[in-house]
């Protein structure tokens, strides 16, 4: 009887340590897929594709400022 119980206290305690750690690596995953752009990053990308002009950029970054 004690047999059957510490059988299914390590399946159940294994089953939870890969639970723990299937949802540790989604999030860091996830994380590092949807991480942040600054304003400016976009305003940088922005002024290498021709969007806006250098003095838009450059107005930007006084704003938050930054030289």
């Amino acid at each position: 009887m004690a047999d059957i119980f510490l059988s299914y206290s390590i399946r159940l305690i294994l089953t939870i340590v890969v639970i723990i750690i299937l949802a540790y690596i989604l999030f860091k995953f996830r994380a590092k897929k949807n991480a942040t752009r600054s304003s400016l990053d976009i305003m940088k990308e922005r002024l290498e594709k021709g969007e806006i002009t250098e003095e838009d950029y450059r107005r930007a970054k006084e704003k938050q400022g930054k030289k």
